[in-house]
């Protein structure tokens, strides 16, 4: 049987907040899994293969439930916003939606302006079985690069008010909240809408926990990304890199400049070591502090 509703809240300024859901109760007891898409508006490997999940899954070859979120940040899709913030209402329907669940895969990716390279978010929560079983999801989801994530307590104080990158200081997410394992497959870039790589992950994971009949298939122990690099704009202006996700730089390497509109180089952006482009920013315009290029260590 499938099942659909909206969770719905209504914030301060008294605007309607939804977030569509489907469920589908398999022929069989079991397990409950959450997966969650479009938390991004504009990352949409991961909003089409939620829907597809939904759209495509017989019931009668379920074992258990799979709820489904489809546009997580449904004000973020419909008005093609970038990096949009969660809020508290989404925060608060996200946690209604997977409690109960033993496990989460949450479906991220490059957005307009952002090549990236497929890689999987393994979230540590300090529970050694929990972790155990979100890197059996991280291996099967297949794409053979993971990042280790863990929550530390909020950053030191800025007097800017900006948040450290993502993976210097973590936020709190749904599986420290529940004490459930968690993956985020970072999947996709530039508004592409080839879901391929996140569905079939997301069936292969399904496969693996016991969810979907048939045999999971094996995929090699992943690379885990050691050190990593945040490189950021120095001053406002426009971008010109000349690198490309995959690609290998070593220590010293050029990877591009930041002009002003008249050609002036306001920075000469330098790889600080060895290392993998894993994502970057290809849009053209940069605030000071703005987002260039993350280097992962391989």
């Amino acid at each position: 049987m499938k099942e659909t509703y909206f969770l719905s809240k209504t914030n301060d300024a008294g605007e309607e907040i939804r977030l569509p859901i489907g469920v589908i109760h398999g022929a069989s007891p079991g397990e409950r899994i959450t997966v969650f898409g479009g938390q991004h508006g504009t990352e949409y490997a991961g909003i089409e293969a939620a829907m597809r999940l939904f759209r495509e899954t017989d019931p009668a070859d379920v074992t258990g439930t799979i709820v489904v979120s489809m546009a997580t940040n449904e004000a973020s899709l419909m008005n093609w916003v970038q990096f949009a913030p969660t809020t508290r209402e989404i925060s608060d329907m996200m946690l209604e939606a997977a409690t109960g669940s033993q496990y989460i895969i949450n479906c991220h990716g490059g957005e307009f302006t952002e090549l990236m390279h497929p890689y999987v978010i393994c979230r540590l929560i300090g529970n050694e079985e929990a972790e155990t079983v979100a890197m059996r999801m991280a291996r099967a989801f297949g794409v053979g690069i993971v990042s280790l994530s863990k929550y530390r307590g909020e950053p030191p104080p800025d007097p800017s008010g900006a948040r450290p990158a993502w993976w210097l200081w973590p936020k709190k997410g749904l599986c420290d909240k529940l004490g459930i394992p968690e993956i985020t497959p970072e999947v996709g870039q530039v508004g592409d809408r080839d879901d391929s790589i996140m569905y079939e992950g997301i069936l292969n994971v399904l496969r693996e926990l016991g969810f979907l009949a048939g045999k999971a298939t094996e995929h090699p122990e992943p690379s885990i990304i050691g050190d990593r690099w945040w490189l950021t704009a120095e001053e406002e202006g426009i971008f010109f890199p000349v690198v490309d996700v995959n690609q290998d730089v070593s220590k010293g390497e050029y990877l591009g400049v930041v002009r002003d509109y008249f050609g002036e180089i306001l920075q000469t952006v330098i790889a600080p070591e060895d290392a993998k482009v894993m994502n970057m920013n290809i849009g053209m315009p940069v605030k000071k502090a703005g987002f260039l290029i993350w280097l992962g260590q391989l």
